[in-house]
Formats: structure tokens, sequence, C-alpha cells
């Protein structure tokens, strides 16, 4: 087998597959693996609507449940947040006079499965009234909670929590918070706090030591009881025990070209995907498949979008193993499918469209 690639821009739509011959190569530290890579193709339809975005797009969150597809912008329209289907249709807009949102970051869905209602979370770092906080809304974008305090950046846990620049959240099944703060303010730390939003530990602070951060942009858990931060500044992911949030190991090799924006695991967990806005693309990168030990960093894949793309913050869809990438240079959000391992080897195919072009090379 062999690494694709794949390159996006906008104008038309160009899929071109070409097949080159390879001996399979022993994957490294850092390096692209030859052996097992992980393959997507652009999604070129989705979504059916790029006029709607009308400024930098940050982030997005899927809700497989509902098959809603809610994606985070910066525009000059009042939507900051914009709902579309699984197939790219329109289906609603967050507007600010009901959805008080200053300068969306990070997004999270979470689905609860006991009342089987689904909703979503956003981080705003804004200065304003709104600002500086994680906010919880429902799927019409009523707003139903705030965590920290609007307006008043801060180092402070109680009685109030104080964010600067708070910057993304995860979520366990059973409710569990997990907050990285801040994106550039006066926090580098990682907190935990449990289902009704006590804290339960919290780490971090500037430097480039175990444990410490400088801008802890994205925040991910895996199902061996490990939460993994994008380090950006510090060009690395560190893992931590969730319990307790002891370090468990970091990757650095894979960064050497550019730092980590997001980090998210794939549907089938095989794999995490990683952003690196200014070198535009996304790693592909290998997931531990036991707890301990996280071993060495191992890209298996990327993808590459076109330059100035700028990818940003990214999620994953679990039904349908989508992954859907915000980018702040093009203005909008892409959509790209894994891809049949097999259909790859013989189904070469040209496709044209509108909207984007995409260049996939298997070499």
């Amino acid at each position: 087998m062999s690494l694709w690639k794949v390159v996006v821009s906008s104008g038309l739509v160009l899929v071109l597959v070409l097949h080159f011959s390879t001996l399979p190569t022993k994957a490294g530290p850092g390096k692209a693996s030859k052996d097992q890579e992980f393959k997507y193709k652009l999604d070129p339809s989705w979504p059916k609507n790029q006029s709607i975005f009308t400024g930098q797009v940050y982030c997005v969150g899927v809700d497989d449940k509902n098959g809603d597809i809610y994606v985070g912008q910066r525009g000059t329209d009042g939507q900051p947040v914009i709902v579309f289907g699984t197939t790219g249709e329109l289906k609603r807009v967050f507007k600010n006079d009901s959805s008080p949102i200053s300068k969306i970051h990070g997004m999270r869905m979470h689905h609860n499965e006991t009342d089987q209602s689904s909703r979503i979370w956003l981080t705003d770092l804004g200065d304003d009234l709104s600002g500086h906080t994680v906010k919880r809304f429902s799927p019409t974008g009523k707003l139903e909670l705030v965590l920290g305090t609007p307006n008043q950046a801060g180092t402070a846990l109680k009685p109030n929590y104080q964010f600067d620049q708070v910057a993304d959240l995860a979520i366990s099944d059973n409710g569990e918070v997990y907050v990285v703060d801040g994106d550039g303010g006066l926090n580098n730390r990682l907190l935990k706090l449990d289902k009704d939003f006590h804290l339960k530990w919290h780490i971090g602070s500037i430097g480039n030591l175990s444990s410490q951060f400088h801008i802890p942009h994205s925040v991910e858990l895996d199902s061996f009881g490990r939460v993994w931060v994008a380090d950006r500044m510090n060009g690395r992911i560190q893992a931590f025990d969730v319990d307790n949030g002891t370090f468990l190991g970091q990757w650095t090799s894979c960064f050497q070209d550019g730092q980590p924006y997001s980090v998210r695991l794939s549907a089938d967990k095989s794999h995490f995907v990683v952003a690196q806005l200014n070198q535009d693309k996304i790693l592909l990168i290998e997931a531990p498949q036991k707890s301990g030990d996280i071993g060495d960093c191992n890209v298996k894949g990327q993808i590459e979008v076109t330059k100035g793309s700028k990818p940003h913050l990214v999620a994953v869809s679990q039904s349908e193993g989508a992954i859907y990438a915000a980018e702040l240079g093009s203005h909008t959000c892409q959509k790209f499918v894994p891809v049949n391992a097999g259909c790859m080897l013989y189904c070469n195919q040209l496709i044209l469209s509108s909207g984007m072009i995409a260049l996939m090379v298997n070499w």
C-alpha cells in the first residue's frame, strides 16, 4: 500500500487518482508509514451552500444521533453557528440576539443516553459581556448554561471559575468535562470537572516541561483512561491519566514542521486527527491500542488542503467516520470521508463538479 494525499482548493472539483507501485517500508517516529495508511477523500458536495459563511470558520461539532453538523464562524451576519445535514443541506442557524456568543473558538457535541438529549458546548474567547466562558446550548440555540465569569478574564477556580481565552473541551460518556484554558491568555492549564461541574483536578502552567503548556489548544479522550492535549506552541501532544492528571507521555517527532492545533480520535479509534494550520494539512496519527506507555508518534497518512486554507479545529462523525475540518483561511468547513482500501487500488476515477478542487495521489 502507499500514502494518499489530498490537496483541496477553491474552483472546480477535480479528483484525480494515480497509483504507483512501491515497496512497504517500516514506520518510524514522525514518519509516514507505508503499511497501514488511513485514507480519506474530499466530499465536494458538502456543504451545498458555501456562501452562507461570512467570516473565519473556527470549529465544528457532529450530532450523530440527529444527523446535524454544527459549524462555528466569526462572521459578519450575526450567525455564529450554522447547522447542516450530513448531505450538506442547510437546516438552521443560531442568531446572536438569542445565542450570545462573542468570539467562538472550540466546540463539542454531547449526547445524554439517559434522556436521549443532545447539547452543543462552545468556548467563547471574547472580551465583551459574554466572553471568557464555556457555554451549553440546546440544538435550537437556546443558552442553557455558562461556566466561567463572563467578561472577566482570570485564574480563579472558586467560588466561580475564571477562564482566559478558553480554547476547547471534551466530555466523557458520564458527563465529566475536560477544559483547556487558554488560547494565549493568563492560563495554560487543563481542568477536569465532574458531571455537576465541580473541580476534580487541574494541572498546568506556562512552560515546556512535562505537564506544562504553552497554549493548550485542543483536548480529546480515548478509551484507555487517557486525556490528550494539543500543546500548540510547544509543538507536541501530551497525554495524562483521566483519574488524577498524572503525566503519561508526549509526542514531539510528528510536529517538527508544524504545530498541532487539533486532537480528535477517528470513529474506529485507530488514529488521531491533528490539524496543522500553518502547514495546511491534517495528520492522521496512529492511536495506542492499550493503556500505559503511549509509545512513539507514528504518522499513518495525511490530508493536504490548498495553501492558505488554514485548518483549525476538526470533528469526527461516529456514524459516517467522516472528518469535518473548520478552516480559517478559506472561510469554510470541508468534509473528508473514509475511502475503501480495495477500491482505492483499483477504482481510478475523475470526478468533475462545482465548488472546490481536490487532487488525490496514491504513490
